[in-house]
């Protein structure tokens, strides 16, 4: 009887542990066949999505055109920005400083330029009720502005000297009502060059110009570091003011800007313009959190969805691949063929991870293609930090963002 049972419970257990590699096989196969399309998504925006073109027989000296810097403690890069936008190959365009009530040097570096009939310098002063984020001295900058073209662009940017005249260029000969430019990203330091990229897959897969350039897609999307928009649709769409609320309001407005059908277009600009997203660690578990935690407050499912996806898709074929190893090491453990479909799923998964993240460093170009050895750890951290913003957000959903501080579990304070 002892024999039967023992024998019955060890039949038990092989049947759970097939149905447990069955089940892990089909969530690798999904994740799998989710990074073969990823990459080729990615490859086909590298490929297509268009860039920006120098002409130099277009006229783009007409009409004045307002560059517009929000700058809040950028004492680092604050002047390579300025110096880089003072060195345009064209005339005839006016440089807004804000100051969004720095608490270092930066007011003074931009008073060091002051004595250039190009720039003019302006206090942001307190933010009236409701607004957040560089929404306020953008709209500081556009009320003082006398450009019929506006280009809103941030303090840690370099321009190439001509990303003023090609990029306006390019507006007026296309007939956009605005435009805006992916940028070639600044990896700083060892841990953001190792997370960034992978994030980068899943930003530039879904906000890709090919897909915001489309009108039989609903995405539209801005970057915050550089978009150039004529007065009068930023008028109608209804200024920063619009999206006062939003932490994201590059996002925000591109959406807005294609919701109500404006001619929005998206191009690459990794020869214009070079900006950072993240600059050390704390920025950028912060800037992970900027992207999920506002979804969480308005679309709370979504979010939720979104975060078991990343999880499922980034970090669990790793965790997936390292069960299949130890269990091969475990010489107690009974495998079968259900073991084996398990572990070439799962390193086919692991392995469409990094290829994808090796082709996105080596079309980039943002920096050496051998971080790509990084690739799992990129995976955890932003696995990792989206499931604790999610965790955390209905008792602490701070995000700390250029020094000011908003909790959206008690509303959104500065």
């Amino acid at each position: 009887m002892l024999y039967l049972y023992g024998k019955m419970k060890v039949d038990s257990m092989v049947e759970i542990s097939i149905l447990i590699n069955i089940l892990l096989s089909v969530i690798m196969l999904g994740s799998f066949g989710i990074w073969i399309y990823l990459f080729l998504v990615l490859r086909r925006s590298f490929d297509l999505s268009p860039k920006i073109y120098s002409d130099d027989s277009l006229d783009v000296e007409k009409e004045i055109i307002s560059v517009i810097i929000p700058a809040r403690n950028e004492e680092k890069y604050i002047q390579q920005c300025i110096q880089s936008l003072l060195d345009q190959n064209m005339k005839n365009y006016e440089l807004l400083l804000i100051d969004d009530n720095s608490t270092d040097s930066t007011l003074g570096l931009m008073e060091n330029f002051s004595q250039d009939p190009r720039v003019r310098i302006f206090k942001a002063g307190e933010k009236p009720s409701g607004w957040v984020g560089k929404n306020w001295p953008c709209y500081i900058g556009y009320q003082n502005s006398k450009g019929k073209y506006l280009l809103f662009t941030d303090a840690d940017t370099i321009h190439s000297n001509r990303s003023v005249r090609d990029s306006l260029g390019t507006l007026i000969k296309q007939k956009l009502d605005v435009l805006t430019a992916v940028p070639k990203l600044k990896y700083p330091n060892l841990i953001v060059k190792m997370v960034l990229p992978v994030l980068s897959v899943f930003m530039f897969s879904r906000y890709s110009p090919m897909r915001v350039n489309d009108p039989n897609i609903s995405i539209g999307y801005l970057f915050g570091s550089f978009f150039v928009i004529t007065r009068e649709c930023y008028e109608r769409v209804g200024t920063h003011a619009a999206v006062k609320s939003e932490i994201v309001e590059d996002g925000a407005l591109g959406k807005k800007l294609k919701e109500e059908g404006h001619k929005l277009k998206m191009f690459r600009g990794e020869n214009l313009l070079e900006a950072y997203w993240a600059r050390d660690f704390n920025t950028l578990w912060n800037s992970l959190k900027r992207l999920i935690i506002p979804l969480y407050f308005t679309d709370r499912l979504n979010s939720i969805l979104m975060t078991i996806g990343i999880f499922f898709l980034m970090a669990f074929p790793f965790l997936s691949l390292t069960y299949c190893l130890v269990a091969y090491y475990d010489f107690t453990a009974v495998t079968d063929i259900s073991s084996n479909i398990l572990i070439l799923f799962s390193i086919l998964s692991v392995l469409s991870i990094y290829a994808t993240n090796f082709y996105q460093l080596k079309k980039a170009k943002t920096h050496k293609a051998i971080y790509f050895l990084g690739t799992p750890i990129g995976c955890f951290v932003v696995s990792l930090s989206f499931v604790w913003s999610i965790l955390t957000s209905e008792k602490n959903a701070k995000i700390k963002w250029r020094d000011r501080e908003y909790n959206y579990s008690k509303g959104i304070n500065c």
